[in-house]
């Protein structure tokens, strides 16, 4: 009798699964729409055009993600019409939605839609008419009086000893002023020509430090005493021999 029931719940349970198996998933429905672009040149052939379909209830302007689609943007033509599957399960009542574009090369954002376009929402419906916008480059941090903040000495992040300041440089009327973490540092600098920097000779305070901070001393000194060339890009700031980078700093503008 016990080999019986047990032979027919394993049965049962095999006919839960192979059901369970041929439910079939939910089906999928479209937004349809179009994504101007508004420049005439020839995209890059490894342009990609992304378009996603967000739910943008949140008040603090947090979004999520509910569909994504990705086309291959070069050589296409403008207006470019696109479907974004998404699955009608994952809406819900009283939530609003929308859709953004992207278009990227390299990795790089170059243009993007300047707001959400609604959809399903407050009378919006599935069609929808984007328009690209080129994405502004950040401007160059200035050089000198600017609180440059350690990122990183070649592929090694920044170390904080707690309780310290961040290393960091500020180069301002030919002086230098920064802290390795630890220890505070000073001297001069001159700057002779655009791309070209020299810093030092530099003096620092003696204080203790726990033995990684102090090994990231003694490398930035190094560092600066080798360092010919700089390169700021945007708000990054790197310190170089050559071609070769030898420390990497983000920028925090002073007021």
């Amino acid at each position: 009798m016990l080999r019986s029931r047990s032979v027919l719940n394993f049965l049962s349970a095999l006919l839960v699964a192979a059901y369970a198996h041929a439910v079939p998933a939910s089906p999928l429905e479209r937004i349809d729409g179009k994504v101007s672009y508004p420049e005439r040149g020839v995209l890059p052939d490894d342009a990609t055009l992304t378009v996603e379909l967000l739910d943008v209830t949140r008040a603090d302007g947090k979004v999520k993600r509910l569909a994504r689609l990705s086309l291959p943007g070069g050589g296409r033509q403008f207006p470019l019409a696109f479907e974004l599957p998404y699955y009608p399960a994952d809406l819900q009542a009283g939530h609003r939605y929308g859709v953004r574009a992207m278009l990227t090369s390299g990795g790089e954002l170059l243009y993007t839609t300047a707001q959400h376009e609604a959809v399903m929402t407050r009378g919006a419906g599935k069609q929808v008419q984007l328009v690209l916008q080129q994405v502004k480059a950040t401007p160059d941090a200035a050089l000198e009086n600017t609180y440059w903040k350690l990122i990183a000495m070649g592929a090694r992040p920044a170390q904080t000893q707690p309780g310290e300041r961040d290393a960091y440089m500020l180069l301002l009327d030919g002086r230098v002023s920064a802290s390795s973490g630890c220890n505070k540092l000073m001297g001069s600098y001159t700057h002779p020509a655009p791309s070209e920097l020299h810093i030092g000779p530099l003096a620092s305070t003696r204080m203790a430090c726990l033995p990684g901070v102090m090994e990231q001393e003694a490398a930035l000194l190094a560092v600066y005493a080798r360092a010919t060339r700089y390169r700021v890009t945007g708000e990054t700031l790197d310190l170089m021999d050559a071609d070769k980078v030898l420390a990497r700093f983000a920028a925090r503008q002073f007021k």
